[in-house]
């Protein structure tokens, strides 16, 4: 729990070097925060909820998520990286 809250704090310290996140990015990394500072891991529909994402939204979550610690498996191929997000069909 310590070691997490370190990270948090070190990351936070680089973050203004760092270009600002897009919002689905940024949403996502504030959810990410809270599970690492709680010791929890991805829940299992992460793949899913990041494919939702434009690519380079996804792309920056990927990132933050490996920088955290949060990403040690599941490799990502380039192609899941970079193919768009599902059109919104509105079928809700």
């Amino acid at each position: 729990m310590i070691g997490a809250l370190v990270m948090v704090m070190g990351l936070a310290g680089t973050a203004s070097a760092d270009p600002a996140l897009l919002p689905p990015a940024a949403a996502l990394a504030d959810e990410a925060t809270d599970w690492l500072l709680e010791g929890e891991s991805l829940p299992p529909d992460y793949r899913t909820r990041l494919m939702r994402m434009p690519p380079e939204a996804r792309l920056q979550a990927l990132v933050f998520l490996r920088r955290t610690g949060l990403l040690t498996t599941d490799p990502w191929t380039l192609s899941d990286v970079l193919d768009p997000a599902p059109a919104d069909t509105g079928d809700e």
